[in-house]
């Protein structure tokens, strides 16, 4: 008797087992731009075509997205103009990227990007604010072993400001890349002294371009004693905290099984997708 109740279990089972093929549906590539400019430094513009969501990937694939025919103009507020310079770059996967040669980043100044490829044209504008005015930067022993690192600004009462901390940590990373939690609003501390604590990131960052010390025996919040930090304070503008904002959110959503984002990611792309 129990014999024939496990068969039948088991056929029941099998029964309600059916595979089920998802087809994908038409899809349209779109140019994806992923681009930014500092005060002192070149424009750097990496374009990509989208893929669908069920797209196999690996490197080929990822390769074969670069988009390396376009012709890419930046032109800032006084009216002058640059072709930008497809260049080999290695920190960069696929390693290509078009940067200006000679128009660096300058504050106060703002940036239209175009990107021409076959008929499609896509546009963005972007602003270098004023230095953020920087107090200081300190260290504070929490170990024998390890410290923190605090920074204090003096803010602006006069304009909404957008903070956004860097760190290089040396002998670890190999570029700038954004600290955990970079970004700040002056909204509750709009025109006072403020300090806030330096953050290792101890994770990939959402934009995939850094090498970020993910593996080392001392708490995110912290830094070793011996190591020669490189801090950077910066301030951008509202629509590159919004951009930035938004990717930080979605890719903390992703960690998290009770987190849900209803919304598109912020962008300030027209005609094509920001990353």
């Amino acid at each position: 008797m129990i014999r024939h109740v496990l068969l039948l279990v088991i056929v029941l089972l099998a029964s309600c087992s059916k595979e089920i093929e998802i087809e994908q549906i038409d899809y349209e590539s779109k140019i994806v731009v992923d681009g930014w400019i500092e005060k002192g430094t070149w424009a750097n513009v990496l374009l990509t075509m989208s893929s669908p969501f069920m797209t196999d990937y690996d490197s080929a694939s990822i390769r074969s997205t670069f988009l390396n025919y376009a012709k890419v103009t930046i032109t800032n507020g006084k009216g002058e103009s640059e072709v930008l310079t497809l260049s080999k770059q290695d920190d960069f996967f696929p390693p290509f990227v078009y940067k200006t040669i000679t128009m660096k980043g300058e504050e106060n100044e703002t940036y239209h990007l175009e990107v021409l490829y076959k008929n499609i044209r896509v546009t963005a504008t972007a602003s270098i604010p004023s230095l953020p005015e920087v107090v200081g930067v300190n260290c504070e022993a929490v170990s024998d072993t390890s410290m923190i690192i605090n920074a204090s600004v003096n803010d602006d009462v006069l304009n909404e400001n957008y903070y956004y901390s860097h760190i290089n940590v040396k002998h670890f990373d190999t570029r700038f890349h954004p600290t955990d939690n970079p970004l700040r609003s002056d909204r509750l501390f709009n025109g006072e002294y403020h300090t806030f604590q330096i953050k290792r990131s101890n994770q990939s960052d959402p934009l995939n371009i850094y090498n970020i010390d993910s593996e080392r025996n001392i708490l995110s919040d912290e830094f070793a004693i011996s190591d020669t930090v490189l801090v950077k304070i910066s301030l951008i503008d509202e629509e590159a905290y919004r951009v930035l904002n938004g990717i930080y959110i979605d890719h903390l959503s992703q960690s998290s099984p009770f987190s849900f984002v209803d919304q598109k990611t912020h962008t300030n792309i027209q005609g094509g997708i920001g990353r």
